[in-house]
């Protein structure tokens, strides 16, 4: 019987897989994407205050938290920071198996000041010493082995790196482009000079362009969760990521915020197996793209396999960016608002950017973003890019021209543009062999005539574990109405709550407590807010309520005193109008119970 039941579900799930809109030969494999089994919780964790630490925002903790990092010696270990601003003046550079975690990411802030230095703020990256061997043959798409010229450096568990010269496509060359095409394969199994690979390829590499391969180390199980990094120093030129990955496996950022930065926010390069979700990630120096400044999250030279999930996005050049032969990734549900660029009509940027230079084979599915612009500044996109269920709310989804290599093959899937105001709303692409699917545009069906649309997901198999809306999965695209349905992210960035989450939780941190009493819940709305602000505030008895408002740098610049009856109290509160709009921290204490809440000004 049970024998009966596993072939029975089989069957179904064959049906299921049969019956998805986009043909196999224009798929691949997305269900692998993110960190593959259960994320660790170590048994150490060490605190860094005890090393030295003091989070003033003052003293530069650089020192005492490596000296915390060096404690655990190479075990696996949680890097505790409590509630505080911590000032670090030199780049981390974090080595496998740590995890960085603070309080709440209302409460806990890495302040990065490095001098004006156009260089990372934290790097989980390891460096490259094999040489590239030949690949004879099995390098077509959906190959799963692959017959090298010598297969000696290889063993079974090995991650590897393939690429091949640029083709025909590269019209717009660069010396940081070059051997675009390429994938990061685990190896499962090597016998002779044949290679065994967990993933198959998802593109034709062509032998004429000499494939190759070679063995990489990678920096592996690092974390980062539940506090803010904020890049406090802005250099004059040049980029550098707040959170850089490079040659990097089974690594994860949960419920971070991370506050303006100078490159990327978070730079994604030659890695694989990457989860970013239920983040913040929000504002820049500079917005003109220049070396990848005013991005959110950056997926570039081969990374693959990595997750980009359930995150809020704002005021971005490009949140969500796919160039240099980024291949296999999944942006999943994320939420993107005030996409800004330099240039004249400064909201006409990609929230979702593909940005030449090859990237295939990737996913964004569910997203509720501003603009999909598929540019080719740097060239043409690869095949098989995929926008499955999307809704663009301001300029729709464009892609430009170019007279010599359009970008082909891409697929289009029950998305949707709403915004009907001349100008916008649009629906423009250029190339050729594009599949095209239920595209909700404006209330008109593109192609005419796909009206049904059954495919639910294109990576998830089930309701995905952070979707805790009323909303039914999937809510965006037909049969739904146009404009009709929500996700997770957005009904995270309105509702006043928290904007991360953490620790895989649907449950999102609201408030920290500072003594070991229970911390009363305090409400407070709008946020973000203008002029005037509301609370409301729980008292067991007749007290007073004192309130502090401080900038990113802990200095304040605001406090008023509130009476606070026995019961239920709603205060409506004036701000000054000489606060100017930004990020602060706001510091209640009811006699000695304390809560920490962001708050997000707009003027």
């Amino acid at each position: 019987m049970k024998k009966l039941k596993i072939l029975l579900l089989l069957f179904i799930l064959a049906i299921q897989i049969q019956a998805q809109i986009i043909p196999d030969s224009l798929r691949v494999n997305w269900s692998a994407a993110g960190y593959q089994g259960e994320i660790p919780e170590p048994d150490i964790i060490v605190e860094v205050t005890d090393f030295g630490a003091i989070g003033d925002s003052l003293t530069d903790n650089y020192q005492a938290i490596s000296d915390a990092i060096n404690s655990l010696q190479e075990n696996l270990g949680v890097i505790f920071f409590p509630s505080g601003d911590f000032i670090i003046n030199s780049p981390l550079s974090l080595p496998d198996s740590i995890i960085l975690r603070g309080s709440t990411s209302d409460s806990t802030n890495l302040i990065f000041d490095l001098s004006n230095q156009p260089i990372n703020c934290i790097n989980i990256s390891k460096g490259q010493s094999a040489d590239f061997t030949n690949i004879i043959s099995g390098f077509n798409k959906g190959s799963l082995q692959l017959v090298v010229e010598n297969a000696s450096q290889f063993e079974t568990g090995d991650f590897a790196e393939i690429r091949q010269e640029n083709g025909d496509w590269d019209i717009s060359p660069a010396t940081w482009a070059e051997n675009a095409v390429g994938q990061i394969v685990k190896i499962t199994d090597v016998v002779g000079n044949t290679i065994y690979i967990e993933q198959p390829l998802r593109i034709n590499f062509n032998q004429s362009l000499n494939p190759e391969i070679r063995k990489t180390e990678m920096r592996y199980n690092v974390g980062i969760e539940c506090l803010q990094i904020t890049r406090f120093d802005e250099p004059e030129e040049g980029a550098g990521s707040n959170i850089y990955f490079g040659f990097a496996a089974q690594c994860w950022i949960k419920g971070v915020e991370s506050n303006k930065s100078v490159g990327s926010h978070i730079g994604i390069y030659q890695s694989t197996m990457i989860e970013v979700s239920g983040n913040y990630i929000h504002h820049a120096f500079t917005y003109d793209g220049a070396g990848t400044r005013g991005y959110g999250v950056t997926l570039s030279h081969h990374s693959g396999e990595c997750l980009i999930e359930n995150n809020i996005f704002k005021h971005l050049r490009h949140a969500q960016m796919i160039k240099v032969g980024a291949n296999g990734n999944v942006f999943g549900y994320n939420y993107s608002i005030e996409p800004y660029r330099s240039e004249p009509v400064h909201d006409l940027s990609g929230d979702i950017s593909f940005h030449g230079h090859f990237a295939f084979s990737n996913l964004f599915e569910g997203n509720i973003i501003q603009n999909i612009i598929i540019d080719h500044y740097w060239g043409p996109s690869g095949p098989y890019n995929t926008l499955f269920r999307n809704r663009a709310e301001l300029y729709g989804i464009l892609m430009t021209q170019n007279s010599y290599y359009e970008t082909k093959k891409q697929n289009f899937v029950g998305n949707e543009t709403t915004d009907s105001n001349p100008f916008f709303g649009q629906y423009l692409l250029t190339g050729s062999e594009h599949f095209q699917y239920g595209n909700n545009i404006l209330g008109t069906i593109i192609p005419e005539g796909t009206n049904e649309l059954n495919d639910t997901s294109y990576y998830l198999d089930a309701i995905p574990w952070f979707w805790n809306i009323d909303d039914e999965w999937p809510s965006i695209g037909i049969p739904n109405n146009l404009n009709s349905g929500s996700i997770p992210a957005y009904e995270r960035y309105y509702s006043g709550y928290s904007l991360t989450v953490c620790n895989d939780s649907s449950l999102y941190t609201r408030t920290f407590e500072i003594e070991k009493n229970k911390t009363p819940e305090i409400k407070i709305w709008p946020n973000p807010c203008q002029n005037i602000l509301n609370l409301e505030i729980p008292s067991e008895t007749t007290t007073y309520c004192n309130l502090q408002l401080y900038d990113l740098l802990n200095q304040l610049i605001f406090e008023k005193e509130i009476p606070a009856t026995s019961g239920g109290n709603t205060i409506s509160i004036k701000l000054p109008v000489e606060i100017k709009s930004g990020l602060y921290l706001m510091r209640i204490r009811i006699n000695d119970k304390f809560i920490v809440k962001k708050l997000i000004i707009e003027k």
